[in-house]
C-alpha cells in the first residue's frame, strides 16, 4: 500500500465527501474543521484538494509552520507545492530585502500566471500575506518569453534586461544577473532557482537549457523560458494589489488561526508605518525601492473584506468565524513512546485488536529495515505497513480504523521538513570567489593542477568569439579554459603566505599526486 492509497480511502470518507460539498457553495462560505491534530489536516487537505482539483491557498501562522505544512503537502501530494514567503530579512522592516524570498515570490506569481488543468496550491503565513504584489496586468507587460527558434537580437535581450534592473556580469551567480558571451546568454530570473544559458545561432535562439551555478553543467534542455523582472523594485508602486487580489476567485483560503494572522498584520503595518515616518527624507530619496506601507502593504482591516471574497476554510484549534459549516474529526495524536519498543508493539496490537491499521511513515528504506529489526527482535507478531514518505507528526483517525505513525516520533529525533531545493545563497559563494580572483591568485584545475589566473581573454574558437580563462603555469605554459568549465577550477587552499609550487602542464606530476592524495584520504 502507497499514500495514494490511503488518499484514495479519504476521498470516500463520508466526511471528505460533505466537506467538498460544503466548499463547493461558493464565495463567502465560512468552514471549520475541528478535532485535527498533527499531519492529519495535510492529509484532509489534500483528500479534499483531489474530489475538487481547485486552487488552495494555505495560511499557517508563521513560516517554519507553514514550511512544515508545506513539507506534508509535497510528500502526501507528490507533485510542486508553491511557498509564498515575505521579501524582507525581518518582518515589515522594508530596508533590509532578501533576495532568496523576492525570487519565490515572483516565481508563485508567474506561476499562478499559467493555468494549469489542477488549480495552484499555495502556502504562506501572515507577513507574507501582507506584502502586496505587483498587479498581474503589469506583470505580464513586463515579462519577457523566449522560445526556441525564435529570432531575437542579443542587443535586445541586452537592452531589456537592463531597462528592468538586471545587471550585466562576467558571469551569473544570483537572481537579477545576465552575462553575455559571444553566442551565449546567461540569465539568471527572478522566475526560476537556476540560471538559463540561451545560445544563439546569428538571431535565432539555437537552445535554452537551465545549468548549476558552481559546476556550470547542464540540468535540462528547455523549449521556453519566462524573464521576470525583479518584482520588487521599481513596479510596486500605487497600484499594487493584495495577493487575495491576484489568485482565482475559485480559490479555497484555509487558516489555522485567522485571529492571529489579522494581530500579525496589524501590528506589522504599525511598525512599517513608524518605519515609514522615521526614515530621512535623503534616505529615501537615496533608495527608490522603499516606498510608503500604505502602498506596499494590506492593513488588517483591509485584509478582513478581502476575506469574504472566498470560500474561507478554520482548521486550528481558535476559530473566529461563527457558521453552521462545522466538521468534527475525532483524531488522536501519536502516542509518545520515548523509544520504549516494547511499549511500541503493546500499542500496535491494542490497535489490530480494534481493527486499526498501523502505518509507519519514515523518510527512508533504511529506517524501516531498522525498526522490523528492533521489532522481530521483541515480537515477530507486530504488525505495520511501511509508507516510505515522511511526514511531520503522526495521529490516529478511529473513524477511518488508521494510525499514522512517523518513525522520527518513534525513535525521539527531531523532524527537520524538506523542501525543494530552490535558489540557495550557498551556491553563490565559489562563483563569486572566482569572479573575485585578481590577476596572480594561485588557482588549482582539476586536470592540470596548480597555475596563476591571469584574467580573462576572448578568444577566436571555431569563428566563434568566446570569453576564456587564462592561467599561467610553471615555465610561462598558458592554458585556456572555457568559462562553461568552472567547474573544473577552484582557488587554491593550502599554508597561509607560503606560495605553492606551479605545475608545469602536460607533465604526470599533478595526476601522481591525486593518486597518492586519494590513496591516504
Amino acid at each position: 500500500m502507497n499514500i495514494r492509497d490511503l488518499i484514495n480511502r479519504y476521498k470516500a470518507d463520508e466526511r471528505i465527501v460533505a466537506l467538498a460539498k460544503a466548499l463547493n457553495m461558493g464565495k463567502g462560505t465560512k468552514v471549520q474543521l475541528k478535532g485535527l491534530v498533527g499531519s492529519s489536516d495535510a492529509t484532509i487537505a489534500v483528500a479534499s484538494y483531489f474530489l475538487l482539483h481547485k486552487p488552495i491557498l494555505f495560511i499557517l501562522p508563521d513560516r517554519e509552520e507553514a514550511s512544515y505544512f508545506l513539507s506534508d503537502l509535497e510528500s502526501i501530494i507528490d507533485t510542486e507545492v508553491l511557498l509564498f514567503p515575505s521579501s524582507f530579512r525581518k518582518a515589515f522592516e522594508f530596508t533590509q530585502v532578501d533576495t532568496a524570498n523576492v525570487l519565490a515570490r515572483a516565481e508563485v506569481l508567474n506561476e499562478l500566471n499559467h493555468h494549469s488543468e489542477f488549480g495552484k496550491i499555495v502556502v504562506s503565513y501572515p507577513e507574507a500575506l501582507a506584502e502586496k504584489v505587483i498587479d498581474r496586468s503589469v506583470l505580464e507587460k513586463n515579462t519577457l518569453e523566449i522560445a526556441l527558434n525564435a529570432k531575437l537580437g542579443i542587443d535586445f535581450i541586452n537592452e531589456f534586461l537592463i531597462d528592468y534592473d538586471f545587471n550585466r556580469t562576467d558571469f551569473v551567480y544570483e537572481p537579477g544577473q545576465f552575462s553575455i558571451r559571444g553566442g551565449i546568454v546567461d540569465i539568471f530570473s527572478f522566475s526560476h532557482d537556476l540560471p538559463y544559458r540561451i545560445e544563439f545561432f546569428g538571431d535565432i535562439v539555437e537552445s535554452i537549457r537551465t545549468f548549476e551555478i558552481e559546476s556550470q553543467l547542464s540540468v535540462e534542455d528547455v523549449k521556453t523560458l519566462t524573464i521576470i523582472p525583479n518584482v520588487q523594485s521599481k513596479y510596486l508602486t500605487e497600484h499594487n494589489i493584495s495577493l487575495l487580489d491576484y489568485i482565482e476567485k475559485d480559490t479555497q483560503v484555509w487558516f489555522k488561526d485567522v485571529e492571529f494572522t489579522l494581530d500579525i498584520v496589524k501590528a506589522g503595518y504599525k511598525k512599517a508605518t513608524e518605519l515609514w515616518k522615521a526614515l530621512p527624507a535623503k534616505e529615501k530619496q537615496e533608495n527608490q525601492d522603499w516606498i510608503d506601507p500604505k502602498f506596499a502593504f494590506t492593513d488588517e482591516k483591509m485584509m478582513a473584506d478581502i476575506f469574504q471574497d472566498f470560500v474561507l476554510v478554520e482548521f486550528g484549534k481558535q476559530f473566529f468565524y461563527k457558521t453552521e459549516q462545522v466538521f468534527q474529526f475525532e483524531t488522536k495524536p501519536q502516542p509518545s513512546f520515548n523509544k520504549d519498543f516494547s511499549l511500541l508493539i503493546h500499542n500496535l496490537k491494542e490497535n489490530e485488536k480494534a481493527g486499526i491499521h498501523n502505518f509507519i511513515f519514515s523518510s527512508s528504506p533504511k529506517q524501516t529495515e531498522r525498526l522490523y529489526a528492533i521489532l522481530d527482535d521483541i515480537d515477530k507478531t507486530a504488525k505495520f505497513t511501511p509508507i516510505n514518505i515522511p511526514l511531520r507528526e503522526g495521529f490516529l483517525d478511529p473513524q477511518q480504523h488508521v494510525a499514522f505513525y512517523t518513525d522520527h516520533q518513534i525513535f525521539d529525533r527531531f523532524y527537520k521538513y524538506k523542501l525543494k531545493r530552490g535558489y540557495q545563497r550557498s551556491q553563490a559563494i565559489t562563483l563569486k570567489e572566482l569572479r573575485d580572483l585578481k590577476p596572480g591568485d594561485f588557482v588549482t584545475h582539476i586536470d592540470h593542477g596548480i597555475g596563476k589566473y591571469a584574467g580573462l581573454e576572448k578568444v577566436e574558437v571555431n569563428g566563434k568569439t568566446q570569453e576564456m580563462i587564462r592561467l599561467v603555469y610553471a615555465d610561462n605554459d598558458l592554458l585556456y579554459v572555457n568559462i562553461n568549465s568552472l567547474n573544473r577550477i577552484a582557488k587554491y587552499s593550502g599554508k597561509d603566505g607560503t606560495p605553492p609550487k606551479m605545475n608545469k602542464l602536460g607533465t604526470e606530476a599533478w595526476d601522481k599526486l591525486k593518486k597518492t592524495t586519494k590513496k591516504k584520504s
